[in-house]
């Protein structure tokens, strides 16, 4: 009797323990495809941050290129002398939003998901959620600020200035007498001009805070990537 208790006491042991080792096998593999779905997503987000990277730094470029031109409509004497070529060029850099267009769409992935909430890195974790919760979301709202300030310009130019009827895209006619009158004297032209100007600075500020963050995101990531 007491040998077969103690048979029954055996297999009833190496039963448990086999379903325990199968449980544990199972959770392995859970966690191994956990781990390696987590590691497909930075690599997919490391690649993101870098395209958005070469945006921001193209863009910080381009508001060093473009600052002097704002500084040129705002001259009295640059417009009454310049040339239409010139006036034209000053214009139109004047008068256009910014197209810092960033890419969310991995993070947006792996946040909808959950993923993002698995990476036990809290630091890397935390990097990622505030990078694209604080600092991409910033600077979407004030590109949405430019855009609306550039709309409300474009109905004071084609409410007050003379436009040209020989060129494609839509500009003003700088052979008109009206027109470096009007762009020197409408002080409401102006004032979407120093609202632009302060626009695209502020912008160019937090592009220059966006990429600090993005280069240090970039460097965690890669030192986390398997």
């Amino acid at each position: 009797m007491r040998n077969i208790l103690a048979r029954g006491g055996i297999e009833f042991l190496a039963v448990l323990l086999g379903i325990s080792g199968s449980l544990w096998i199972e959770n392995n593999k859970e966690l191994a495809e956990l781990n390696k779905q987590i590691n497909h997503s930075l690599i997919a987000l490391s690649s993101s941050l870098k395209t958005d990277k070469q945006i921001i730094e193209n863009a910080i470029e381009s508001y060093e290129k473009n600052k002097v031109h704002f500084e040129f409509i705002q001259n009295i004497d640059s417009v009454k002398k310049a040339t239409n070529s010139r006036l034209q060029k000053a214009f139109e850099r004047t008068g256009v939003p910014g197209t810092i267009n960033l890419d969310a769409t991995i993070f947006n992935s792996m946040e909808s998901s959950g993923l993002i909430y698995k990476i036990e890195n809290e630091t890397l974790r935390n990097t990622i959620l505030k990078v694209y919760q604080k600092y991409y979301l910033t600077l979407a709202q004030l590109n949405e600020y430019d855009l609306n300030t550039i709309q409300k310009m474009d109905d004071v130019v084609l409410e007050n200035f003379i436009l040209s009827n020989k060129t494609i895209m839509w500009n003003l006619d700088y052979n008109h007498s009206s027109t470096r009158n009007n762009i020197i004297n409408n002080q409401l032209y102006q004032n979407f001009i120093s609202a632009n100007k302060s626009n695209k600075a502020i912008i160019n500020n937090r592009c220059k805070r966006l990429l600090e963050k993005v280069e240090e995101l970039l460097e965690m990531i890669n030192k986390n990537i398997k």
